[in-house]
C-alpha cells in the first residue's frame, strides 16, 4: 500500500479532520474516498472537476516483473502479471504481446494454447501505437512460427516413443490446429510462410517412420510369435501409421524429393501388413492362425501398386514393379508338418533357399507353384501320421545340411515377395 502523499505539494503529512484529510502543508483537502484511492492505486489529481486515478507507476512494475518471470522461464508467473495490467489497462499491447509468449509456451499435449496466444498477439497488434506495430508484428510472427514448429514436434515426440492410435490422432488434430492459427497470425503480420508447412510434413514422417519401429517391435514382442490381439493392435496402430504419413504428404504436396520417400515409408508398411498375421501352437508347432486372405491382400497389394504409380508420376525414370503375387503365410506346408513349426532353423533355411535360388528362375516359380497346389492337401490328409514325417524327415534333413554347407542362413527369416 502507497504512503499517502499531497498531490499539489508532495507532502506526506495529512491528518484527519472533519471527515477529510487536510495537507498541513498547503491546506489540500481530499475526501476518505479519494484517499483510499491514493493509498491503495496511485495518486489522485485533483485540479480539475473530474478524478483521475494515475497507474502506470504499478503497471510498470507489473510489467518489469513480468518480464522478469518469462526470462527465468516462469511462463505462468509472467502471464498473472500481465493479466494484472490488462485489468487495469485493457489497451495495454505490451501486455497482451507477453501474455501471447507466456500462454503459448505453457501448452502441453492435453492444452494446446495456439489459439489463446494467437488472440493476445491480435490484441497486441491492434493496440500499439503507429511507431511500434512493425516490431510488435515482427515479434508476434517470429514468436507463432517458433511455437508452432515446438508444439507439432511436441506431438511427433510423444508419437514416436509410443505409436498407440490415439497418438497418430493427435498428430493430425494437433497440426491441423496449430497450422490453421500459425497460419492465420502469419498473414496477420504480412508475413509468407515458405518452411511452416514443409517443415511440419518433414517431422510427421520421421515420427510416423520411428513409431512404426515400435508398433513392428511390440508385435513380435519376445516369443515371435504375436497372439491374435497382437496381431489386432498391430494392424490398427500399422494402418493409422499409414494415415499420418499420407497426412505428410497433403500438408506438403509440392516436395517431390521427400513426397517419393514418404510413398515408399508407405509401400514398406502395406508389405508387412500384406504378411502379417497371428500364430497359434498346435500338434507341437507354431502355425498361422489368422492373416489377410483373398479380398483382404488384395486390395493392399493394390495399394502398393497405387504407391508405385505415385513414384512414376513423380519420377519418370521410376520402374514400376510387377504386382506381387500374394504370399502364402502357410507355404512350406510339408516341412512345417514335419519339424512342427513354420519358424525354425530349418525350415528358415528352405524358406530361403525357395525366396532366393528357386524363385529367381521362371520353372522354380512353376516349381514352387505346383508344389502349393498339391501339398497343402497331401497336409491335410497325411501332415498328422507318423509315417509321412519319418517319410520326409530324412530327406528334409539331408538337404538343409547341405544347404547350411553351401552358405544359407538358418536364422530368423520373414518371407519374400516374388
Amino acid at each position: 500500500m502507497k504512503q499517502l502523499t499531497c498531490e499539489m505539494c508532495g507532502s506526506t503529512d495529512l491528518v484527519k479532520q472533519d471527515g477529510m484529510y487536510v495537507c498541513q502543508s498547503c491546506g489540500t483537502k481530499y475526501s476518505v474516498e479519494e484517499a483510499k484511492k491514493m493509498m491503495i492505486e496511485g495518486t489522485v489529481d485533483v485540479s480539475g472537476s473530474t478524478v483521475r486515478v494515475d497507474n502506470s507507476a504499478s503497471i510498470a512494475n507489473y510489467l518489469k516483473m513480468a518480464e522478469s518471470a518469462y526470462d527465468s522461464s516462469n511462463q505462468k508467473e509472467a502471464e498473472n502479471y500481465c493479466n494484472k495490467i490488462i485489468e487495469i489497462d485493457p489497451n495495454n499491447y505490451q501486455a497482451w504481446l507477453l501474455k501471447g509468449k507466456a500462454a503459448g509456451w505453457q501448452s502441453t499435449l492435453a492444452n494446446i494454447r495456439i489459439e489463446e496466444s494467437v488472440n493476445c498477439f491480435t490484441k497486441a497488434i491492434e493496440n500499439a501505437p503507429e511507431d511500434a506495430a512493425e516490431e510488435v508484428k515482427k515479434i508476434a510472427s517470429d514468436e507463432v512460427s517458433n511455437l508452432s514448429t515446438a508444439l507439432v514436434t511436441l506431438c511427433c515426440n510423444n508419437y514416436a516413443k509410443s505409436g498407440s492410435v490415439n497418438n497418430a490422432q493427435s498428430i493430425i488434430t494437433n497440426t491441423t490446429k496449430v497450422q490453421l492459427y500459425a497460419l492465420m497470425m502469419l498473414a496477420k503480420c504480412g508475413v509468407t510462410p515458405k518452411e511452416l508447412k514443409s517443415t511440419f510434413a518433414l517431422k510427421i514422417n520421421a515420427a510416423a517412420v520411428s513409431a512404426y519401429g515400435e508398433i513392428k517391435k511390440d508385435y513380435w514382442g519376445s516369443t515371435g510369435h504375436p497372439s491374435k490381439v497382437a496381431w489386432d493392435y498391430y494392424t490398427d496402430k500399422a494402418w493409422k501409421a499409414i494415415e499420418v504419413i499420407e497426412y505428410a504428404i497433403k500438408l506438403s504436396d509440392d516436395d517431390d524429393k521427400e513426397d517419393k520417400v514418404r510413398y515408399e515409408n508407405i509401400i514398406f508398411i502395406l508389405k508387412e501388413l500384406e504378411k502379417s498375421g497371428s500364430y497359434t501352437y498346435s500338434n507341437g508347432g507354431w502355425r498361422i492362425e489368422y492373416s489377410y486372405t483373398g479380398e483382404g491382400k488384395q486390395k493392399i497389394i493394390d495399394l502398393m501398386m497405387d504407391y508405385h504409380k505415385k513414384i512414376k508420376e513423380i519420377d519418370p525414370n521410376y520402374e514400376v514393379p510387377a504386382a506381387p503375387q500374394p504370399t502364402n503365410n502357410g507355404g512350406c506346408y510339408v516341412a512345417t508338418a514335419v519339424y512342427g513349426s513354420y519358424d525354425c532353423p530349418q525350415v528358415w533355411t528352405l524358406r530361403r533357399y525357395r525366396d532366393y535360388t528357386l524363385a529367381e528362375t521362371w520353372y522354380g516359380r512353376a516349381f514352387i507353384r505346383t508344389y502349393y497346389a498339391i501339398s497343402p492337401t497331401l497336409v491335410k490328409w497325411f501332415g498328422h501320421t507318423e509315417w509321412f514325417k519319418k517319410m520326409w524327415k530324412g530327406r528334409l534333413d539331408r538337404m538343409v545340411a547341405n544347404l547350411n554347407a553351401e552358405g544359407v542362413e538358418d536364422t530368423p527369416y520373414k518371407d519374400r515377395n516374388w
